[in-house]
């Protein structure tokens, strides 16, 4: 991200993406480690013959797919019109928003790209954070400017392709980095969004992954699990003493080893020498490890509900951290959610003029844990009364309770009504018919 209301030239083009490529090492570590390459993997001893296990217990990647799926894990509702609902199932916009909120977990920020495709329908998809530069104004509102997208061509190993989106069209570019050379790939081509097609999601206002603050701690949680298989190791590999036994030779220790029986007298004795492990204590440790990070990374701890029990209302006393950062989250979310459907009616306005005001669509978020399954039935019932009390409608029920859009309960109710009809109809004629006979 880069606030500034300098000019966009093409010396700032190539200052932005030098930058980006040298920073960019952050948001690799920060992938890295939610996909299981810690730094435990690069641990090596001067002593081969030491036992080196390098064990990963991926709290990271938990912690990132548990907020993601309790954020977006049951998709976003929206009451929109038609012609917008039918925009989002074709863009499968539940699994970019899915997408665009597990990255946010992981590097702190998401990004939304907004295209038309061959077919001139408008598109929208998560662009990768590595790829991606945001330009922002220099006031509080930080607006974007423009957007910048860059990733290495396939056939240079020093080539990047470079893509400027500004409010109103769009510029491909070549770069060479060793010479600092920025050319054209072709005329600026005008998009029709109205804005820069491009939405930021970040995860706080530090661009921090979720996780982030925590990856010290996971070091130590993979340390200590390898160590305590080594110990173990050592412990089967440890050195048998004989006393008293000088005058053993390396054929009567290669005959005990095959027999397994040893033949002591006098004074002589053998033993273990072994390394003393307090199991008590690494016990502690590790709980207390795991404890801090589900405790850090808003995340429950299932495995020690406390005095609660596993019921219901324990899980939701540790979730209490978890929809603290999912509130959080959500409000992030929103406008960026917000700001596609602005973006969508931009360009959907063309050709539908009376399409109304993206403000008018409902947007609408349901947390994702089925502990929560009692409370959404206890609801449900409660609207059920109110429909028979006349105060709710059946539509609004649908669409609340059943995931439907405003169009489909509306024709699922005509279904319905049309059913009881045709039910009605065909016991009229059959006691019509008895009458008769």
């Amino acid at each position: 991200m880069i606030k500034t209301a300098k000019p966009l030239n093409n010396a700032f083009i190539v200052k932005a993406v030098r930058d980006k490529l040298n920073s960019n090492h952050r948001l690799q570590r920060l992938q890295d480690y939610y996909e299981g390459r810690h730094d435990i993997l690069l641990r090596h001893y001067t002593d081969d013959t030491k036992p080196n296990n390098r064990i990963v217990t991926n709290y990271c990647r938990y912690i990132a797919d548990f907020l993601t799926a309790y954020l977006v894990g049951v998709a976003v509702r929206y009451e929109a019109p038609q012609i917008i609902l039918d925009n989002l199932n074709y863009n499968d916009a539940d699994e970019t928003t899915q997408e665009i909120v597990r990255r946010m977990n992981i590097m702190g920020f998401g990004a939304e790209l907004f295209y038309t495709d061959t077919d001139g329908i408008a598109r929208f998809a998560s662009i990768d954070p590595r790829e991606a530069i945001f330009i922002l104004d220099d006031t509080v509102e930080e607006i974007i400017r423009a957007f910048i997208r860059v990733y290495p061509k396939e056939d240079e190993s020093e080539g990047y392709n470079v893509t400027f989106y500004t409010d109103t069209d769009i510029t491909q570019y070549n770069l060479s980095l060793s010479v600092g050379e920025l050319t054209t790939a072709g005329e600026a081509e005008p998009h029709l969004f109205q804005d820069v097609p491009a939405t930021l999601y970040k995860n706080d206002n530090e661009y921090m992954g979720t996780f982030e603050g925590v990856m010290s701690i996971q070091d130590a949680l993979n340390t200590l699990m390898s160590d305590q298989v080594n110990d173990f190791e050592s412990f089967v590999d440890a050195y048998l003493i004989l006393n008293g036994m000088q005058a053993t030779t390396p054929d009567d220790i290669a005959r005990m080893k095959k027999d397994r029986v040893l033949l002591l007298d006098g004074e002589a004795s053998a033993e273990w020498l072994i390394k003393q492990v307090n199991p008590e204590h690494i016990k502690e440790l590790k709980e207390s490890l795991t404890k801090k990070l589900c405790e850090l990374g808003n995340i429950p701890d299932v495995a020690d509900l406390g005095s609660f029990g596993a019921s219901g209302t324990a899980l939701k006393f540790k979730l209490i951290s978890t929809d603290i950062k999912a509130a959080k989250q959500e409000r992030i979310v929103f406008k960026g959610v917000q700001r596609r459907i602005e973006l969508l009616y931009n360009i959907l306005r063309i050709t539908d003029p009376n399409i109304g005001n993206y403000t008018d669509v409902k947007i609408q978020f349901e947390r994702n844990f089925i502990m929560l399954s009692s409370e959404k039935l206890d609801e449900k019932n409660v609207d059920l009364n109110l429909i028979r009390l006349g105060i709710m409608s059946n539509e609004t029920f649908l669409i609340k309770h059943e995931g439907m859009t405003p169009q489909e309960a509306q024709d699922e109710i005509k279904r319905i009504f049309k059913q009881g009809s045709d039910e009605y109809e065909m016991i009229e004629r059959t006691v019509n018919h008895r009458d008769r006979e």
